[in-house]
């Protein structure tokens, strides 16, 4: 941080602070400490003895106060001098009043100076010093960090786990693929145009899924992107001068307590159950395989097995029938 100019300096010296304005007819405290004597009096107003110093906390036991017709001087022509102008961004400046923020208004969410503080818009408001604030909300910005790291390491074992889950199915309907396809090599003379259908119905089904997972893989890739520049994001802040960690905060912070994260939908069990569908199709053609030579010249009838077309001569009953 840029150290203050002399002339801010010497106005730094020459205020009360007890209420931050240049002092009022100066007065000293048996510590040494100035005040102007409105303010003291007031600090004091009630004590009989023990009169405390605002600065230090120095107790005194009288109440005599001094005038300092020195000081009172050197504040009028304090008052004539002229600050330079400069950069108020740069200079971390009030725009209004060119002070130094060395507060933050928590009501408005925003740095003011000494000045704004005793000003109608802010009196009322709970203002901390710059540094304090600034230390503040960076802790809160750094438990933000926190939660989103952790969302998002649950998000990348939920997208370890899908692939995972793609893998498997990908290798159980291959080896579902070849089991029917053994099948109706068997039958290829009889059940040639009824193989076609059901490959389809198969690749239908494993399209679906395929699809699904897919599907919830890139949502969930989706999710870690957003996490990840809002994180980047975040760390960037907390990077920042005081001043400007503060400045649109708040924003942030607000995207934060909106993050939420979505796991998939467990379809593993209907999945499964897709697959039994095929498995007891296969058995119930190996069962069956004589029986349906020699049946199958017979015409034949369309029934559904779980929401998968299945063909069956008309004497033979389903499976969950037999």
């Amino acid at each position: 941080m840029a150290a203050a100019s002399p002339i801010q300096s010497l106005r730094d010296e020459a205020s009360c602070s007890v209420c931050l304005e240049y002092f009022t007819d100066p007065v000293f405290v048996d510590c040494g400490h100035a005040f102007c004597r409105p303010c003291i009096t007031r600090c004091w107003e009630g004590l009989e003895t023990n009169f405390p110093c605002p600065q230090c906390r120095e107790t005194s036991q009288s109440n005599v106060l001094r005038p300092i017709r020195q000081l009172a001087n050197v504040v009028e022509m304090v008052k004539q001098l002229h600050v330079p102008s400069v950069k108020t961004q740069e200079e971390n400046l009030c725009e209004k009043h060119e002070e130094k923020l060395k507060l933050f208004c928590e009501d408005d969410q925003k740095p003011i100076c000494v000045i704004c503080r005793e000003s109608r818009e802010h009196k009322a408001h709970t203002v901390l010093p710059i540094r304090e604030a600034a230390q503040e909300y960076k802790k809160k910005l750094q438990l933000h960090m926190e939660q989103l790291n952790k969302k998002l390491q649950e998000l990348q074992e939920w997208t370890e786990a899908e692939t995972r889950t793609d893998l498997e199915l990908e290798e159980k309907f291959k080896s579902e693929r070849e089991r029917i396809l053994t099948a109706f090599d068997n039958l290829k003379e009889f059940l040639e145009q009824e193989k076609q259908r059901l490959l389809s119905s198969l690749d239908k089904e494993q399209e679906e899924n395929m699809k699904r997972i897919r599907g919830n893989v890139t949502a969930l890739e989706k999710q870690q992107q957003n996490l990840k520049n809002l994180i980047r994001e975040i760390e960037g802040k907390c990077q920042q001068q005081d001043v400007e960690l503060l400045k649109d905060v708040h924003p942030i912070l607000c995207r934060c307590d909106d993050v939420k994260v979505l796991k998939p939908k467990d379809e593993s069990a209907d999945m499964e159950r897709s697959l039994l569908v095929f498995g007891l199709q296969h058995s119930y053609l190996q069962e069956k395989l004589k029986e349906l030579k020699e049946s199958f010249p017979a015409e034949l009838e369309w029934r559904h097995l779980g929401g998968i077309r299945c063909v069956f001569p008309p004497k033979m009953t389903k499976i969950n029938d037999t």
